[in-house]
């Protein structure tokens, strides 16, 4: 009995990390994304378009879009592809926060 205890409390530990480590990654992302979504980098004529309100689905839908060539772009897509779609889910969830 108390091995299925430590059994469970490693799992959990692994589980617990993971979603750790899956913020952590989300945020690295970003940094990546902030160097040319950034309110100061924008102006009336800039073609890059600001990130502040939209949702996560938003976001999510737009990344997965570049990365599957369904929405044209110079340099979008090229990004997209190094990412999961696991991954594009969680920055778009973390930049939807901000």
């Amino acid at each position: 009995m108390k091995r299925i205890g430590y059994v469970s409390a490693a799992l959990l530990a692994s589980a617990l990390s993971s979603m750790a480590y899956a913020e952590i990654d989300a945020r690295a992302i970003a940094f990546n994304c902030w160097n040319c979504h950034t309110e100061s980098s924008l102006d009336a004529k800039s073609s890059i378009p600001s990130l502040k309100s939209l949702s996560a689905q938003q976001l999510r839908q737009a990344l997965l879009d570049f990365k599957y060539d369904k929405k044209p772009a110079t340099l979008m897509p090229r990004l997209a592809k190094g990412y999961s779609d696991a991954e594009l889910a969680a920055v778009a969830e973390y930049l939807s926060r901000y």
